[in-house]
């Protein structure tokens, strides 16, 4: 007698259970599906892989041969041609030719020498020209003057130092060094390079502005040349390091980074020579004055790196930050291995030494300032694991629409940095080495989210650039 098992229990089925069958409920009916009699009839055809496999090839190639008849509109740009159809020299093989050296660390390319006009208008033009022969022309020299000493409470903003620099949102900005002028430049995302200027002496006179689009991609650094202090050099995603004469109105491109990797930051060693870090995580020792430019390379991240600083009292010394839960600093003597690791458990914004050379403030992806002391790191057991004096909380990221808020040295207090600030009212806040807030600047005119903050060398100046290209300049009594 047949036993099944139901519901976890044993039981034998009786003679009349056996030909009971199953009820179907009345949502679920039993169709049987009828073939009709031809399809009943036929046999099934017999499927062969390496058949099937040639037919499809033989179709294949059918598409192809009547494909190749089809005209196909394909792009110049790409191919290097003009819009007549004619072949472009490729800069990467006339302009920046490598030369192997035995050296493979160090490379040498030719310096583009085409240089590029800059087309504005002729009102423009001519506005410009008139304020550069008076402000940069007439007087090359930097007049020698002392730092000025002031209080916060005696900067404002007048309405005619509210004004936009750049057509997008704001990534760098630098103040020229004179004290007879101000002259203020800055680059935006979408590579365009914002200057204006005015004297020193009228200072609630109207600026001279204008804007340049010197890159192709995201503009991520751009500072006054450390010699020529008329020219204007900057750096980009679309791989150029790019040198722009004010008085002459041209262009030329100093070095284009043969990998197609993307210039994230630069800072000036010497006269002769600068740094340059890539989002692949290497270091270039660039020779600008050089024709053709030399480089020297260096793998010193495997990940991107945001900023470089050099430190202003030890100028073989710089520091990196990026998207390495640490800032590492390493020396040009020895780049062998690094220096000092700085730990901040998470990324970071930005990292910068203070104007005397002692302190660096980095700002952390997870809302958070930390300072180091050059002191600890040279007494340090083990200087790949230095841990921050103080570590306070600071709110540096926003959203995707803003630029993160990071710690800039103050040029006047060579102790101190400059940080925006996400509360309202809105202000621009001093910290000290020690993470402690010493004062603020407030103004009814700043009434935007001042994220990147900078500071002339020796007057009462200090500018607060946002997110959307507009920059705030603070005055005081010169």
């Amino acid at each position: 007698m047949p036993i099944i098992l139901r519901s976890g229990s044993l039981r034998i089925k009786n003679e009349s259970e056996e030909d009971v069958r199953p009820t179907v409920p009345k949502h679920r009916k039993q169709i049987k599906k009828k073939i009709p009699e031809d399809e009943e009839n036929n046999d099934e055809p017999m499927r062969n892989v390496e058949e099937i496999r040639r037919k499809n090839l033989e179709d294949n190639k059918a598409f192809l041969d009547v494909s190749e008849n089809i005209p196909v509109r394909r792009s110049r740009r790409l191919a290097n041609m003009d819009v007549d159809g004619n072949k472009i020299a490729s800069p990467e093989e006339s302009d920046n030719e490598m030369d192997t050296t035995k050296d493979q660390s160090v490379t040498i390319y030719r310096r583009q020498t085409i240089k590029r006009t800059i087309e504005i208008s002729s009102e423009e033009q001519e506005i410009l020209n008139q304020k550069i022969q008076t402000f940069f022309g007439e007087n090359n020299s930097t007049p020698a003057s002392k730092k000025s000493t002031f209080k916060f409470s005696d900067l404002e903003i007048t309405d005619e130092n509210l004004l936009k620099l750049t057509p997008d949102r704001l990534i760098s900005m630098d103040i020229h060094s004179r004290s007879d002028i101000i002259a203020i430049v800055g680059c935006d995302r979408k590579g365009a390079v914002g200057l204006v200027v005015k004297s020193a002496d009228d200072i609630r006179g109207q600026w001279c502005k204008i804007n340049y689009d010197f890159h192709t991609a995201y503009a991520t650094c751009c500072r006054f040349d450390n010699l020529n202090l008329n020219n204007i050099n900057s750096a980009s995603y679309d791989g150029t390091f790019r040198s722009y004469d004010i008085t002459k109105n041209q262009s030329i491109e100093i070095f284009r980074e043969p990998n197609e990797q993307g210039l994230t930051s630069f800072d000036y060693r010497s006269l002769q020579t600068c740094l340059i870090s890539t989002d692949n995580g290497e270091v270039l020792l660039v020779d600008i004055r050089a024709n053709p430019v030399s480089v020297e390379r260096f793998d010193v991240s495997k990940k991107r790196i945001r900023t470089l600083h050099i430190n202003p009292i030890k100028a073989d010394e710089f520091c990196l930050s990026g998207t390495d839960d640490c800032v590492k600093v390493w020396d040009l003597r020895n780049m062998s291995s690094m220096k000092y690791c700085l730990q901040t458990d998470r990324s970071c914004y930005g990292a910068y030494y203070n104007h005397a050379g002692t302190h660096i403030m980095a700002a952390t992806r997870d809302d958070h300032l930390a300072s180091f002391s050059y002191n600890d790191m040279k007494i340090a057991k083990d200087p790949l694991n230095i841990r921050p004096i103080k570590r306070i909380a600071h709110k540096n990221y926003v959203n995707r629409f803003v630029t993160p808020f990071t710690a800039q040295p103050f040029a006047l207090f060579e102790s101190d940095f400059l940080i925006g600030s996400n509360g309202y009212p809105r202000e621009i806040s001093v910290y000290n080495e020690n993470c402690q807030k010493t004062s603020s600047l407030t103004s009814e005119n700043l009434n935007s989210l001042a994220t990147v903050n900078i500071s002339h060398r020796t007057l009462p100046i200090i500018v607060s650039g946002n997110s959307s290209g507009r920059i705030h300049v603070f005055t005081g009594p010169i």
